[in-house]
């Protein structure tokens, strides 16, 4: 599930490299994908109860909006495969605001050392694949651009991860489903809200209304992949190395569209460290 999120994500991660709309004009639009496609599957599933759970998500809908905001700029101003570089540093925040959250979720990495070896040796070559995949263009300026990005869905996967587990209201894949849909529409639309409050206004023409309405239509259904997966995950950090293969899947399409030259061992690199993670910290 992971590794179709992958492919999910730098369709996401490279979208306004081609559509070039304003980021803050796309976490409006894109509602307007979202909504309908949401209300759709939300018929067909079960909804949360715990009015906690909305406000939560909510509240990180606000945050999520602004880190959206900063990824599709920085797509935008640096391309997609640069953009990708915020995926090593979330896994590794990730990874050890959930340790800190659920000790017990490492208990088995303690049990079996070899685990916990493959589990770090994984990340190591992840994280330094993706260094040596664009070490031929990446500036300073991009990695500032995505730092905060990295930071705010690293907190966001935490607190997705806990507010997704099922409380029994139902088949847990049906329940967990539901909980993904509604947790996207809650953060969507307070994302949303956040941009007009803070002022955002414009009169879109009808090319960029039709590229958010793509976006949302994409986003819901890969979100809600990434959600499902990270529900199941026994840490996000884990479903965050595996992931980064979407920077693999935009270093091959810019090689096979516009002739980009890549460091194709560290792409072996990476495959590699995504299976270890994956594999071995089950």
């Amino acid at each position: 599930m992971a590794l179709g999120f992958s492919a999910c994500g730098a369709l996401i991660i490279g979208f306004n490299q081609w559509a070039q709309v304003d980021g803050r004009r796309l976490v409006v639009l894109r509602v307007a994908g979202v909504v309908p496609l949401a209300l759709v599957m939300m018929a067909f599933l079960p909804w949360p109860h715990a009015a906690m759970f909305y406000a939560v998500a909510a509240m990180m809908g606000l945050g999520l909006a602004y880190s959206d905001m900063l990824l599709f700029d920085a797509a935008a101003a640096h391309g997609g495969r640069l953009t990708a570089l915020y995926v090593p540093i979330k896994m590794l925040v990730g990874f050890m605001l959930w340790v800190v959250a659920d000790p017990v979720s490492v208990w088995p990495l303690w049990l079996e050392p070899w685990r916990g070896a493959a589990v770090a040796a994984g990340f190591v070559l992840c994280g330094g694949a993706l260094l040596s995949l664009r070490r031929i263009d990446a500036s300073w300026e991009a990695l500032t651009a995505v730092l905060p990005v990295a930071l705010l869905l690293a907190v966001g996967d935490v607190v997705a991860k806990d507010a997704l587990e099922p409380v029994g209201q139902g088949p847990a894949w049906q329940e967990v489903c539901g909980r993904a849909v509604v947790f996207l529409l809650t953060t969507s639309l307070s994302g949303a809200l956040l941009m007009a409050v803070a002022g955002v206004r414009f009169r879109p023409h009808r090319g960029e209304v039709v590229k958010g309405v793509l976006l949302g239509l994409i986003l819901l259904p890969s979100l809600c992949l990434f959600l499902v997966t990270l529900a199941w995950a026994p840490n996000p950090g884990y479903v965050a190395a595996i992931s980064m293969l979407s920077a693999l899947w935009l270093a091959l399409w810019g090689y096979f569209r516009r002739g980009e030259h890549n460091n194709w061992w560290a792409g072996l690199a990476m495959i590699a460290g995504a299976l270890v993670v994956g594999l071995a910290g089950r």
